[in-house]
């Protein structure tokens, strides 16, 4: 029975390796599977959804927890890796982000009379992704497309404050702008700030980017748990921190939420779309070379039987022919 189990096992693990469509169409399987079921597969899961062996099915998604696409495994479901989410949101189209987020900008700012608007991590720079500002005589500005600063923008802390020691490290790599006599460029002090950051759920910048002006930003966390955006407002410094403050970061909150249930749905169809042209280009590719290897080396195999048997076959029944002949004109 063992003997029959394993030769079993065996010969779905030749037939796996032998599969023409390659390892890319099954990695990119398994991301299909992750994405549809965020965070509540296991192992045996994934591996009776695919139909493949458990052995087939662990080896690939190690394969994936390595490369920081997957992540989970031991006691944890599996789930899309950060650095797949991270890859997916760096993207240089901010169409769609821009059409999600705009609704729940504009009930802020009606609602606020303040600036509003949205920022991303793009590598190891915050950029603001939309914003819009109201009908109002005193108001703030903040231009889709500008980078934030990390030492001074409330947006750029409320994002920084929850990534990795070393993206941070990145990020303060850079110069710094001193911008006004508020700014500060010393690293304890902007740790310090990213470390409040995540105590409170909030961030301020306080006269630091234009003096007069204030701004305040909370993060926007995915479905996986990672922050990759924030919501942010801004204003003259008397408007944004007096008594509404707790209010206005409630509502702030609101729209962060929000914003973070459609991007978790967002984020999965644009990336099994984007990982399905990536990762197709990169399977036809290697089908072709394969297809082409295979023609090379099987030509021969394929041309002896079609030329050499039928020639024999036609000179066996040539021989009795010419002897027949050569009765008839003997008789003649």
């Amino acid at each position: 029975m063992r003997a029959h189990l394993l030769g079993k096992q065996e010969m779905n693990l030749q037939k796996t390796s032998e599969d023409p469509s390659g390892p890319l169409e099954r990695y990119m399987q398994i991301l299909e599977v992750l994405a549809a079921f965020p965070g509540s597969l296991t192992l045996a899961d994934i591996a009776a959804l695919l139909e493949l062996p458990k052995t087939t099915a662990h080896r690939l998604l190690r394969g994936l927890a390595r490369s920081g696409l997957a992540n989970g495994g031991g006691n944890r479901p599996y789930e899309v890796g950060e650095r797949l989410m991270r890859l997916l949101h760096a993207s240089a189209d901010e169409g769609w982000l821009t059409s999600l987020a705009r609704p729940h900008l504009r009930a802020l700012t009606e609602s606020t009379r303040e600036t509003c608007y949205v920022t991303r991590l793009v590598g190891s720079r915050v950029v603001v992704a939309a914003s819009l500002s109201p009908d109002a005589r005193w108001r703030g500005y903040v231009q889709p497309g500008i980078e934030m600063p990390i030492n001074a923008a409330a947006s750029a802390k409320a994002i920084m404050a929850y990534q990795e020691k070393a993206a941070i490290d990145k990020a303060l790599s850079h110069e710094l702008p001193m911008l006004t006599a508020k700014t500060r460029r010393d690293r304890v002090w902007i740790e310090r700030q990213l470390a409040e950051t995540r105590k409170r759920g909030y961030a301020t910048c306080i006269g630091e980017i234009d003096e007069g002006l204030a701004a305040i930003a909370v993060p926007v966390k995915l479905s996986s748990g990672i922050v990759l955006h924030s919501v942010a407002m801004t204003g003259p410094l008397q408007r944004i921190m007096n008594d509404q403050l707790a209010e206005r970061l409630k509502a702030l909150g609101r729209a962060a939420d929000a914003l973070a249930a459609l991007l978790s749905i967002g984020e999965r169809v644009k990336g099994i779309r984007e990982s399905a042209d990536e990762m197709g280009k990169a399977a036809s590719e290697t089908s072709v070379m394969t297809d082409r290897h295979a023609s090379k080396s099987s030509a021969p195999a394929i041309s002896r039987p079609a030329t050499t048997k039928p020639m024999a076959k036609a000179k066996k029944k040539a021989k009795p022919g010419r002897k027949q002949d050569r009765a008839r004109a003997a008789g003649r």
